[in-house]
């Protein structure tokens, strides 16, 4: 049953609004469960300045592991969004865009000189070759992340399944930042958390790579809309080349379908339901992830287990393994149980589940900030040595696993002295602590190379 949200201004206020707008690594069964998780696509119509955010979601019983599976299954998760741009007679623009469009061809030495200069599409990058631009570019997509969940949180239902990409909508809106001027390029900039001297965006974008997911950038424009050369060219390098629109509505709304289809392996068919004749520019991203669990999950293991809800409980198919490496602690913070598996292709899933049934989901999601996801994904990173653990040289035992690790130290200053003491643990075991997955809980898909969300959501009613 896929749900549909009411009219929303989100992207638009938040462009005109700037920024108003002890651990235990590893652990075993994780219960989770197949969820009919929801896509949000973001639509902007220009005439009437309203965007709409449309969730769509596909369902199939899928197992709940003792992990989760939010979306289409553990291994497909395409996700597309788009911008749509049409022409307006009606009202004159409130700000200077770049891109000009009318019902009539015009010509470039006509262009309006009233106002700032437009500026030329930054493509400069001085410092392309260094790992600071990536670094810069994962923390503001941390930022941005987190911002988007609490707006897309904040006109849904509390009891209800959420999925979407920051991904895939950051970079919708840094291909709009390319030929964005004066306020609308520094509102963009806020509201993708990008420093205002981060001139390397594009080709730090462009550089984010991986086998486990790709991610496409497309304009099709209207043949008498008149695309800048700068702009054309800084596109054509960055994001690929813009495409012409032809004269008839239909073809134009089949064509671009068939785009987001061929981009997202066919889970996504018909993104666009019509295409006014009006439509000047439509800017699309498209990803498709598909990755497989580090070490799979026996289907014979699975089974039904209580799933409990605020004030009832369900029976859903949960996927167990009592050897699945799991680092997991507990978050103060967030009160909550964090846990994150891997996946092939240096992705994994991350898992943030309130740590008893007397702490909500919604108590959990208020007390997230992009200080506390970094500081969570950080803690995380230290663990990433417990994976696979190979200890040949000290026994031949195969089966090993580290289940917990512990580290206490006091410091006493004195009128003779200071004396400090220190004690570390590191235990390993063949059974490991649980990790539950049994109530509603939020989650992100994960890339551990460049180190940002490619998805992210929750998962209250593994059923719905």
């Amino acid at each position: 049953m896929a749900s549909r949200l009411t009219p929303l201004t989100l992207l638009l206020l938040l462009l005109l609004a700037g920024d108003r707008a002890s651990s235990n690594p590893n652990g075993t069964s994780l219960s989770l469960t197949d969820s009919k998780n929801q896509m949000d696509e973001i639509n902007e119509n220009s005439s009437e300045k309203v965007d709409e955010i449309n969730e769509n979601s596909s369902e199939k019983e899928i197992p709940e592991i003792q992990s989760i599976q939010p979306t289409m299954g553990p291994s497909t998760m395409p996700t597309t969004n788009s911008t749509i741009l049409r022409a307006n007679s009606t009202r004159p623009p409130t700000s200077q865009p770049c891109f000009q469009s009318t019902t009539q061809p015009i010509d470039p030495t006509t262009l309006p000189t009233t106002g700032p200069p437009c500026p030329e599409p930054e493509t400069y990058c001085p410092d392309l070759e260094n790992p600071s631009a990536e670094t810069i570019l994962g923390e503001a997509l941390m930022d941005f992340s987190v911002k988007l969940y609490h707006a897309f949180s904040s006109v849904k239902k509390a009891e209800t399944n959420m999925i979407f990409s920051p991904f895939s909508i950051a970079s919708l809106l840094t291909q709009v930042l390319l030929g964005a001027g004066n306020s609308t390029k520094e509102n963009l900039k806020t509201v993708l958390s990008y420093p205002e001297d981060f001139s390397c965006v594009h080709q730090a974008l462009k550089a984010f790579t991986s086998k486990g997911f790709t991610s496409v950038s497309q304009i099709f424009h209207s043949p008498d809309l008149v695309i800048r050369d700068a702009f054309m060219n800084a596109s054509q390098y960055l994001y690929g080349s813009p495409r012409t629109l032809g004269n008839d509505s239909d073809a134009n709304l089949e064509l671009i379908n068939t785009w987001v289809a061929e981009n997202t392996n066919h889970k996504i068919n018909s993104l666009l339901d019509s295409l006014p004749s009006d439509t000047r520019l439509v800017l699309l991203n498209a990803i498709y992830l598909s990755a497989k669990w580090k070490t799979p999950f026996d289907h014979k293991k699975t089974r039904r287990e209580p799933f409990y809800l605020k004030s009832s409980t369900i029976k859903v198919p949960m996927m167990t393994s009592k050897k699945y490496p799991v680092a997991h602690f507990t978050d103060p913070m967030l009160k909550a149980k964090v846990g994150q598996l891997q996946l092939s292709h240096n992705l994994s899933m991350v898992i943030m589940v309130p740590q008893n049934m007397k702490h909500s989901l919604q108590d959990m999601e208020q007390a997230l900030n992009p200080s506390v996801l970094k500081a969570i994904m950080k803690k995380l990173e230290f663990f990433d040595f417990a994976y696979d653990l190979n200890l040949c040289g000290l026994t031949e035992d195969p089966d090993l696993q580290v289940s917990a690790m512990k580290h206490q130290a006091a410091l006493e200053l004195m009128e003779s002295g200071v004396e400090a003491v220190a004690a570390s643990s590191i235990s390993v075991a063949r059974s490991l602590m649980l990790f539950e997955v049994q109530q509603p809980f939020l989650f992100l898909l994960w890339d551990r190379q460049h180190r940002f969300p490619i998805f992210m959501g929750r998962v209250y009613d593994p059923t719905a």
